[in-house]
């Protein structure tokens, strides 16, 4: 009986192990980017819709590293010139430099 025991918490270790790892590993990392050129990406195609105030103002949408991410892949598919990935990234990195201080 005590080694079906040991057997069971060794399984249980294992799982919990495997899950732990699988949680951290679905979290997005921060993107590499350059700053200096996302903020030029953003004078040319973020500010035709919104100025600045959208990611100073109380009440905004964005309020983690991830939901930025979401949000600057969500309107990348707006401009007439597609963004590549880097570009994306790239304003990213620039905004949350800028703006918000995400970790």
């Amino acid at each position: 009986m005590r080694n079906r025991t040991s057997s069971i918490g060794v399984s249980i270790l294992g799982v919990s192990l495997f899950l732990g790892v699988a949680a951290t590993a679905t979290v997005d990392a921060a993107p590499v980017g350059d700053s200096v050129k996302g903020k030029k990406l953003h004078e040319t195609y973020c500010v035709e819709c919104h100025d600045s105030k959208v990611y100073t103002r109380p009440n905004r949408r964005v309020n983690s590293l991830e939901g930025l991410i979401g949000q600057v892949k969500t309107c990348s598919r707006l401009p007439k010139d597609l963004l590549s990935p880097a570009q994306v990234n790239d304003i990213i990195v620039y905004l949350n430099d800028t703006y918000y201080h995400f970790k």
